[in-house]
């Protein structure tokens, strides 16, 4: 199958069109970015709560050396 020169370029630009226009459509984020804010709070929490187990054993395992 042979295409001629004229096709071989109609074929190229109507390729980078398509790739273009598809470039071109905005990505909404907004949902996106609501839903990570929302998930702060929650991880805060989890976080802290975790540092204070940590600090806890820490703080056990010091006063156990101590009365050793």
């Amino acid at each position: 199958m042979k295409f001629s020169n004229a096709k071989n370029i109609a074929l190229v630009v109507a390729a980078s069109l398509v790739a273009a226009s598809a470039q071109a459509a905005a990505v909404d984020v907004a949902a996106v970015v609501t839903d990570i804010g929302a998930q702060a709070v929650p991880i805060g929490l989890i976080g802290s709560a975790v540092l204070l187990i940590v600090v806890a054993v820490k703080a056990f395992q010091w006063v156990r050396r101590a009365l050793a």
